[in-house]
């Protein structure tokens, strides 16, 4: 039946039915990355601005000016390097929610509000720079009527990144051309500055695992936090060269399973 059948309270049921919509589910921490570019960075203050009148917002860590102004001055304080471009993502949050089985979980807010003071622990020590709070410009929990959200928004800095290998030859434009081995692979130096580290998501989550290290910061933090509140992992679904080893393990996941194919996406405004 279909989820539009499924979805009526008047649908008819066996005696020895129940309704999908009455049954238990599982309780489901989540934890997500969410990106914003430097044109965006207003959406935060316009979103921020919204909760605060219409639900229950708590500071862990208030943002001083807007967005914006908190970005420039965090940036200017860590003296990082940052290559502007127009599509650059310049900040990032990390959404920490649940399911409703989750939140019912939990005895009062007190004990609430101590699961997202452990979210923010974690969050510091994964996104954190040198595992401390200077790269975070805001972290606030936002409690609508049917979800809560823990938000940490912080700057991708990283203190070790990869360089490109120069060479003096130059295209047919007079740029320079990057080095490459015998094999034809692209040369890379090692590069480190604490003084001065680099504004750069690509490179702050190469340092974190590379093309694994979304499914690894899912892991880490199921096994850290959100297992010990009775959470359950959900299937993994991404791609088998972007989930960690851990993920294959519990799920029987190989290469080449019907997971690993994204099916074709039809974006046109029109269907025949």
């Amino acid at each position: 039946m279909n989820n539009y059948i499924w979805n009526r309270k008047d649908v008819d049921l066996l005696p020895d039915e129940i309704a999908p919509w009455k049954l238990s589910r599982d309780k489901h921490a989540t934890i997500s990355v969410l990106k914003h570019r430097l044109s965006e960075l207003y959406t935060v203050d316009d979103y921020l601005s919204r909760c605060e009148q219409q639900f229950e917002v708590e500071y862990i860590k208030p943002m001083h000016g807007t967005t914006e102004q908190a970005w420039k001055a965090t940036k200017s304080k860590l003296n990082a390097q940052f290559n502007k471009r127009r599509r650059n993502v310049v900040l990032e949050c990390l959404q920490f929610g649940g399911n409703k089985e989750f939140w019912d979980g939990f005895p009062n807010e007190y004990e609430i509000d101590g699961y997202f003071q452990k979210c923010y622990s974690f969050a510091v020590d994964k996104i954190g720079y040198l595992c401390t709070d200077e790269n975070i410009i805001c972290a606030v929990i936002i409690t609508e009527p049917n979800r809560r959200n823990l938000f940490v928004y912080y700057l991708p800095v990283t203190s070790k990144w990869k360089a490109k290998i120069m060479s003096k030859d130059r295209n047919d434009y007079g740029t320079l051309l990057q080095q490459t081995n015998e094999n034809g692979d692209p040369l890379y130096r090692e590069k480190e500055s604490f003084d001065s580290p680099l504004l750069c998501r690509t490179e702050f989550w190469k340092q974190r695992g590379g093309i694994t290290s979304f499914s690894d910061l899912q892991e880490d933090f199921y096994k850290k936090v959100s297992k010990k509140y009775g959470a359950v992992r959900g299937k993994s679904t991404s791609p088998f060269r972007s989930t960690c080893l851990e993920q294959r393990k519990r799920f029987g996941r190989y290469e080449d399973d019907k997971y690993d194919f994204i099916p074709d996406f039809d974006d046109s405004p029109y269907r025949y």
